[in-house]
């Protein structure tokens, strides 16, 4: 097997445990928030400061990246994710639990630069659809936690279950990051040092950089919120509600595969928004909805929404910005992690004295922004074009 071929079969390993471990997580949210006695507040302060950490890890790891090479950043991410989930299986108190979730941003944020900085160095001819599969793995795993956690979640204390399984398995990824990591160490030191660490002036950039971190707060936000809005405001049980997350993801999974099959084609920008309407349209199915059917199918198909939409983006940037790779990847990836920590702030203050439809109204603004800054990048890009 090729190395280009092992890497896409290894990062989408990695990806997969990370939407399962993340879903793990926001699935079994009503239970742990019993459990350890955390408030919306407190909830939002969970889901979202990780994220700062993670953006810290993204420019430290960009760096690093340029002396040892992005596998090994890559295989040190994941040990730091793997030691964080051992920390979060085993906390009994809601500071443990926080402690391993700032670990867990640090692991995050280390990985998936790293991840991103190998597809540039690879150099695949059609980054678009590389991009889209990987992350398809990512949506595959997603689907798969919610699944387990409804499973052995019968009762509030045994929401950490599906992360002693996760533990186990990421033992298994890291064998397999260090062995591809052996693998391209000659391509990582051959690897020109010589690209700028500036910032492109152009404006497409800063759009990408915008759409960005509004994607990103919206995505995780919805992964987050919903098992906690549709438990609290839509009456469902605390085991079906912590399935819902799996019917997003499976809409994302299935709508991953046909954007990286047709988005080299259609286009970067004109993929954007269409995926950007189909989000906003869907999402206000799920907040209006009363019929448990449309509920459900609007979830669904506000996961096809949010698929393709990250990798697109960061499609844009690798394949427009290879010369100055790890500095747009780093800031691209740090406004996405911003983009978490102010939709979920927002979502919990607003939440604990509005009630949580009005915190979920917050995420539909931000799709309806998002799609403007789609749609403003589409025109650049064709005007570019015709330049």
């Amino acid at each position: 097997m090729s190395l280009r071929a092992m890497f896409v079969v290894v990062s989408s390993l990695i990806y997969f445990m990370f939407g399962f471990t993340g879903q793990s997580i926001n699935s079994a949210l009503p239970a742990i928030a019993i459990d350890l006695e955390m408030t919306h507040s407190m909830t939002g302060l969970v889901l979202a400061l990780p994220s700062l950490l993670y953006q810290v890890a993204v420019v430290v790891a960009a760096v690093l990246s340029r002396k040892t090479g992005p596998f090994l950043t890559m295989t040190a991410g994941l040990a730091l994710v793997a030691s964080s989930v051992a920390f979060m299986a085993l906390s009994g108190t809601y500071v443990m639990f926080m402690t391993g979730r700032l670990l867990f941003g640090l692991g995050l944020g280390a990985t998936e630069i790293s991840v991103a900085l190998c597809v540039s160095l690879l150099a695949y001819e059609k980054t678009g659809g590389v991009l889209n599969l990987v992350y398809s793995f990512f949506a595959l795993g997603s689907i798969v936690a919610p699944a387990v956690v409804s499973v052995f979640l019968t009762d509030t204390h045994r929401w950490n279950i599906a992360l002693f399984m996760a533990l186990a398995a990421f033992a298994f990824v890291l064998s397999l990051s260090w062995y591809i990591g052996r693998k391209a160490s000659g391509l990582s030191k051959r690897d020109g040092v010589k690209r700028k660490f500036s910032l492109p002036a152009d404006s497409l950039f800063w759009l990408v950089v915008l759409g960005g971190l509004l994607y990103v707060g919206y995505e995780m936000g919805v992964f987050s919120w919903l098992s906690s809005y549709v438990f609290e405001e839509k009456a469902l049980e605390l085991r079906i509600s912590s399935f819902t997350p799996s019917l997003l993801a499976l809409g994302l999974f299935v709508g991953r595969l046909v954007t990286g099959a047709v988005v080299d084609r259609a286009g970067l920008g004109r993929t954007l928004v269409i995926l950007g309407a189909f989000s906003l349209a869907d999402f206000s199915t799920v907040l209006l909805s009363v019929n448990p059917l449309v509920l459900t199918a609007g979830i669904f198909v506000a996961g096809l929404g949010f698929s393709g939409t990250f990798p697109t983006l960061q499609a844009i940037l690798v394949s427009g910005y290879r010369e100055r790779r790890e500095t747009v990847l780093a800031v691209f990836a740090a406004s996405g992690s911003l983009g978490v920590v102010i939709t979920n702030i927002s979502v919990g203050t607003v939440s604990e004295k509005y009630g949580l439809p009005n915190g979920m109204m917050i995420m539909a603004v931000q799709i309806s922004a998002a799609l403007a800054v789609f749609s403003i990048i589409t025109f650049s890009q064709r005007a570019a074009h015709r330049e």
